[in-house]
């Protein structure tokens, strides 16, 4: 059968026709990008709110993230992990599968399961907190609603662990320095010096100069120092602060402190601290020296007629001075 030339002109090579496919595919392709971002949930307000800079209302899909800044309604974030979240009016945060940035305003967590909300270098672990930015390179509070709220600074250094129901400021450069102020009651547990926070009922062992800890033990004092890697010896205490400076607030008044703890105000009789230690009498030209109350022992012996006695005065004290 022969074709006239109209009829050949409809014929493709299959060649050709494979590549005109492939073209036409590719197009479309380009044409309607697909987004490789995950879904990780959802945010609803009942106003209006912006999300990746676009003004939204209602509700809208959360992608691994996104940002998600509010006006004068807040929002409710909810993750398919269960997850559930708030952000406060005027608030801005971008919003991850295992993690909250907050970059302003009043961040919080549900009670369902624990989660990690950042803010100003701190990493705040917990279910059930309340994070929230002061102005810049002020303070953060962060509270703990139902449970523990674990504060991580530079390096993931603890440094608070503050119990469901307390809540505590912290100056933004504590983040990367670490260092804290603590006021509480000081006392003594387990061959160690330890505190109570005052605001958050926190128990923190305290590491740095004894002679200082002995002479404030029993009274409220405040302490300025930096957490430590080091575990604490003390169970009952949640972390270690290496302290620079103490200063004394009030006298006495941690009795009840000290009952509750199973601690004690003043140092057990077999502790002798740096503090209570004697100085050394001074030398005489002979390389030795006497004490007042051995001198006396000494004029009252010879007086009541008894050289022998004074002689056993000088003997005692000459082995005491001389004994480890």
């Amino acid at each position: 059968m022969v074709l006239n030339g109209q009829a050949a002109a409809h014929i493709l090579d299959p060649v050709k026709f494979l590549l005109i496919a492939t073209l036409f595919t590719t197009a479309s392709f380009a044409a309607s990008p697909v987004s490789t971002t995950p879904a990780i949930g959802i945010v609803t307000a009942s106003g209006h709110f912006t999300l990746q800079g676009s003004e939204v209302w209602g509700n809208a899909t959360l992608f691994d993230g996104s940002t998600v800044e509010t006006t004068a309604a807040s929002s409710q974030l909810a993750l398919s992990s269960g997850v559930k979240m708030q952000l406060g009016a005027g608030s801005r945060a971008r919003v991850f599968a295992g993690r909250l940035m907050l970059d302003k305003g009043v961040g919080q967590v549900g009670q369902s399961a624990p989660f990690e909300v950042d803010a100003a270098g701190f990493k705040i672990r917990g279910a059930g907190v309340r994070v929230g930015l002061g102005a810049p390179g002020q303070t953060v509070e962060i509270a703990a609603l139902t449970g523990v709220a674990k504060v991580f600074g530079n390096g993931d250094v603890l440094l608070a662990a503050i119990p469901a129901g307390r809540h505590m400021n912290l100056a933004f450069q504590a983040a990367q320095t670490g260092t804290l102020t603590r006021t509480g009651c000081l006392v003594y547990k387990d061959s160690h010096y330890i505190l109570q926070d005052d605001n958050t009922q926190e128990v923190v062992e305290l590491a740095g100069n004894a002679q200082d800890f002995s002479k404030n033990l029993g009274n409220r004092v405040e302490v300025n120092g930096t957490a430590s890697t080091v575990r604490p010896a003390v169970t009952v205490a949640t972390s270690v602060l290496t302290v620079s400076a103490i200063s004394p607030k009030s006298q006495g008044g941690c009795l009840v402190v000290a009952a509750a703890l199973n601690a004690q105000t003043e140092l057990p009789s077999a502790v002798a601290p740096a503090a209570a230690a004697a100085p050394p009498a001074p030398a005489s030209a002979g390389g030795g020296g006497l004490s007042g109350g051995a001198k006396a022992a000494i004029i009252i012996a010879i007086a009541g007629g008894g050289a022998g006695a004074a002689a056993a005065v000088l003997l005692t004290q000459n082995k005491k001075s001389t004994s480890p």
